[in-house]
């Protein structure tokens, strides 16, 4: 690795819009914990619980009033608390932990993340909990419930699970992806999280890289406006409201162009140019400070990658430095002035505290940070009323009409990339399916989502074919396979990698069809029973062998809760495929090998280019 690159950990950026919030006649206010007290025949929430009307708590004041106020009320511990972003997992029940209760009662930490929710019910359930104790806290600052929501509300079961941002590019259809969002954004606000760790930002020019299917693809006008569109969607405009799910926009400055398909790798830049503090994104004053809030202007949150220490020191250690956890924090606190810390233990309030009693850290630096926080969560409203309706979120989430959506979006995602007059297929006679892919739900979903309920590829072929003829199945024996193809007139195989890309973390070696696929592939090819090659695909393969081997080709990235039925669709003339790829498909590894990490369309002679794809028409 070239000395001279540095590590540029990925840093989110949260996307806090400049708004205005008018005083309204009347406020819905409620109260679980603390008192109410009234003012002018209106009613406002006593979050202190002090008896008196305190500017904070006063809704016809501006955002910008009621932060500064609460701010000069709140004590260091408590400053250090509402920088501090930790997860949590709900019990199988969906109900909240109960160290939950510390978290947001005993230190009030400004956000938590929350994944694996059985239920849009328990979800608002649980996100009540939290609010219920926060409520309880010394002076009451609710909690920012947050989410992974990269493709829908994907961390609840029965939600809206639509496809991975990379399907998304493939239909190229940006009004798709605004009613997508907008339905996602209802289905947050029904359920309490008010924050949103997407949309990915990152441009996929490496292949290797295990992230490429969270974006949408490599071509940067079409990133930019995708991503757009779901920034303003999910923040119901350009000003946050009452009606806004925060945005984060990742990784800055830009983790897509990774070496060699590294996650978190280096970009190049002189060391020379450099000392230790500016080696890490997340610890740059020069990156943070001065490009982006100095030069760009940007006056919204700022927050770290899960693992802020980690990063700064792994940056260090790339250079043959060690830098102890009290130096990553002054490092990320003190000199690049992040704002929210995620993925840190609890503990980090405390070292915080100490750090800046001993003059390296200023207070001044928190107050900065810990304002922004509270400014943002008073645009949207949830210091006024942070509670949810269950029986709501129980009807909208995963709706008809969203799971409409999401079948939409996966049936224009389906991208043809050969057809020798094989597909449609008729829904009779004897059909095989092969590939574990094709009985599992998870392989449908992709990473970034719980375990969702469904049907898988296996079972809408069954119900498609019904009883007009027979499908056989075979998940991985080659021999099994080539005997069942021998008594069937063809042979969809299901391939891809499993649904979770992200780890390790250092890239694919290798995009080659796993030895397992490719054995499967080989032994029903060898008895001559015409195939049809579904790939579940979140980075380019390579599918050399099945371009010259098979006689179709259909490309489902990871299309979401209702990608069976779109791929069911589609091989039986249902829905004409209109996907056009997002990204280049190598031939072999020595293109991939010879591209450049961070420039797109950069493979020469690829076996499908970008742009490509097919239709019955």
């Amino acid at each position: 690795m070239n000395s001279k690159r540095l590590f540029l950990f990925g840093i989110i950026v949260v996307l806090l819009l400049a708004c205005s919030v008018r005083a309204q006649e009347a406020m819905e206010v409620e109260c679980r914990v603390k008192p109410l007290v009234e003012q002018d025949g209106l009613l406002f929430r006593d979050l202190n619980n002090n008896g008196v009307l305190d500017p904070y708590e006063d809704w016809r004041l501006s955002p910008e009033e009621r932060a500064r106020d609460l701010l000069s009320q709140m004590t260091l511990k408590e400053k250090a608390a509402q920088m501090q972003h930790p997860t949590f997992v709900p019990r199988p029940d969906g109900s909240a932990p109960a160290f939950l209760e510390k978290w947001a009662k005993d230190l009030n930490v400004g956000f938590v993340l929350v994944r694996d929710l059985p239920s849009g019910r328990k979800a608002a359930e649980t996100a009540n909990q939290v609010q219920e104790w926060s409520e309880a806290s010394r002076l009451g600052i609710p909690i920012l419930i947050s989410m992974d929501s990269v493709h829908g509300t994907s961390y609840v079961n029965g939600a809206l699970v639509h496809p991975h941002n990379l399907g998304l590019a493939a239909t190229r259809d940006p009004d798709l992806v605004r009613r997508l969002t907008e339905a996602t954004r209802e289905e947050h606000l029904a359920i309490g999280v008010r924050m949103t760790l997407s949309p990915v930002a990152d441009i996929g020019t490496e292949p290797r890289w295990g992230r490429v299917m969270e974006t949408f693809g490599e071509d940067p006008e079409l990133v930019a406006k995708m991503v757009g569109i779901q920034v303003e969607a999910f923040q119901n405009g350009r000003e946050l409201n009452s009606r806004s799910v925060l945005t984060t926009a990742k990784h800055f400055p830009g983790s897509g162009p990774q070496m060699e398909g590294v996650d978190m790798a280096p970009i190049v830049a002189s060391l020379e140019a450099y000392d230790l503090y500016h080696l890490a994104a997340l610890g740059s004053k020069p990156t943070l400070q001065d490009l982006l809030r100095q030069k760009l202007g940007f006056t919204g949150i700022i927050t770290t990658d899960w693992g802020m220490i980690w990063g700064i020191q792994q940056s260090g250690s790339f250079i043959g430095g060690e830098i102890s956890d009290d130096e990553a924090i002054v490092i990320g606190v003190e000199n690049a002035r992040v704002d929210g810390i995620g993925g840190e233990s609890i503990r980090l309030i405390d070292d915080m505290v100490r750090l800046v009693e001993a003059g390296l850290i200023s207070e001044a630096s928190i107050d900065d940070s810990v304002y922004r926080i509270l400014l943002a969560k008073f645009k949207m409203g949830i210091f006024d009323n942070p509670y949810v309706d269950p029986d709501y979120a129980e009807q909208i989430v995963g709706c008809p009409e969203h799971q409409a959506l999401s079948l939409e979006a996966a049936l224009k995602s389906m991208t043809l990339l050969k057809n020798d007059g094989l597909l449609p297929l008729k829904p009779s006679g004897n059909i095989l399916v092969a590939g574990s892919r094709a009985a599992d739900m998870d392989s449908l979903t992709g990473g970034w989502s719980s375990g969702q309920d469904g049907k898988a590829i296996l079972d809408v072929i069954r119900e498609r074919v019904g009883d007009a003829g027979t499908v056989f199945y075979e998940g991985e024996n080659p021999e099994t396979a080539a005997s069942l193809a021998q008594e069937s007139d063809v042979a969809v195989v299901v391939i891809g990698e499993p649904a979770y890309m992200h780890s390790p973390p250092w890239g694919a070696q290798t995009l080659e069809i796993t030895p397992m696929q490719q054995e499967l592939l080989t032994a029903i090819h060898e008895t001559g029973t015409p195939i049809v090659v579904v790939v579940m695909m979140g980075r380019p393969y390579i599918l050399t062998w099945c371009a010259e081997n098979t006689s179709a080709i259909l490309v489902a990235y990871y299309p979401g809760t209702q990608g069976a039925v779109a791929i069911a669709d589609v091989l039986f003339g249902g829905y004409n495929p209109q996907g056009k790829l997002p990204i280049q498909i190598p031939r072999n590894m020595e293109q991939v090998r010879a591209q450049k990490s961070d420039i797109p369309f950069d493979i020469a002679d690829p076996l499908y280019d970008f742009g490509f794809g097919l239709s019955y028409e």
